[in-house]
């Protein structure tokens, strides 16, 4: 039975989807087999990292045109990648039969060590039934307060909802120790406050010139860089996962498909059920105002996205090197240098 983790975030731009495609690729670099499933509903982010540009997503299968096999992004550097995107939405809203097809073609893939779900951010109903039918959560935050504070929102969410199991931080985009500490250490501390779940710290990624540079590349840095901090930590990162005992109930895939469609179905409004005041509406679609299918609007907004996601990294590639250049190779390291360790100073810093 493969390992289920779900690697998510309260909060957008974390570096979640970088940390899921990396952590996969090192897995799989210790002869696992491992699947990574695009379940960020919005913009696709492993396409933007890799390069891929499937033709077809989730949503053929689900509407019966598609297997899943015909759709797999088969060994992509040693991993398996199921293209998600508006078929993860669609997922909310299957009927029996749909869901018994899904479940079929998951069932027809063959057999993994590990299936990751790198979802989107957020509350999302998708975001939280993935969480709650996986043997495992990964929470990626960063030391800034918005990061905490959404990150303690999912959280929330997920204690009402009855989730019992520990969940896995890792404080990404770290530049000093002591940030990541005072980061993991007040999320703990109003978590143990006023919530039932527990955390347990799995460990940091350092801030990396290099990651930027292979977003630019749309080249995973663990492989166009394996010796750069970020590789380093990602290398540890996988390390643990794998050294872990596995002290989890047995689950297998059709179990958390299963599980996972009726936390969909529950969550799932009912017919002509009016929404609440706070609840964020979509804009109309082409479709809806014009008669016409929302399919160029749709992709104009994602190229939009995905060209300003990327003149971000363009400033921050010129920072980089606008810096490199001022510095001699005999430039000391700066003071409190990233620890990799991050369970090292927990246990020192325990109680």
């Amino acid at each position: 039975m493969p390992r289920v983790i779900t690697i998510t975030s309260g909060k957008g731009g974390v570096g979640k989807t970088s940390i899921s495609l990396n952590l996969a690729l090192e897995l799989a670099s210790a002869n696992q087999r491992v699947c990574l499933f695009d379940a960020d509903l919005g913009l696709a982010n492993i396409n933007i990292l890799t390069g891929i540009q499937p033709e077809n997503d989730l949503e053929s299968v689900i509407d019966g045109s598609l297997e899943l096999s015909e759709i797999v992004i088969k060994n992509y550097q040693g991993i398996d990648i199921i293209p998600g995107s508006s078929g993860v939405e669609r997922m909310a809203d299957l009927t029996q039969e749909e869901a018994k097809r899904l479940i079929r073609s998951f069932l027809g893939l063959g057999e993994y060590d590990y299936f990751i779900f790198d979802t989107s951010a957020g509350i999302s109903s998708q975001v939280l039934s993935f969480c709650m039918a996986s043997h495992e959560i990964l929470l990626v935050i960063t030391p800034e307060p918005t990061s905490l504070t959404d990150a303690y929102s999912l959280l929330k969410v997920l204690s009402r909802k009855g989730y019992n199991r520990t969940v896995n931080v890792v404080v990404n985009q770290v530049t000093q120790s002591s940030s990541a500490k005072k980061a993991y250490g007040q999320l703990r501390e109003t978590v143990n406050r006023f919530l039932s779940i527990k955390l347990s710290p799995l460990g940091i990624v350092a801030r990396d010139k290099h990651v930027p540079m292979a977003v630019i590349a749309q080249t995973p840095f663990l492989k166009l860089f394996p010796d750069s901090p970020g590789s380093r930590c990602i290398q540890l990162l996988g390390r643990k996962l794998l050294a872990r005992e596995k002290n989890m109930e047995p689950i297998s895939l059709e179990q958390f498909w299963h599980r996972c469609l009726g936390f969909l179905s529950k969550g799932r409004p009912a017919a002509g059920a009016k929404r609440k005041h706070h609840e964020v509406t979509r804009p109309k679609t082409t479709e809806a105002v014009a008669g016409q299918k929302p399919d160029i609007t749709v992709m104009l907004q994602r190229i939009e996205t995905k060209i300003s996601m990327l003149m971000d990294e363009m400033k921050q590639i010129r920072k980089i090197v606008a810096h490199q250049e001022n510095q001699t190779e005999d430039t000391p390291a700066p003071p409190g240098e990233v620890e990799l360790d991050f369970e090292a100073w927990f246990s020192k810093n325990r109680g």
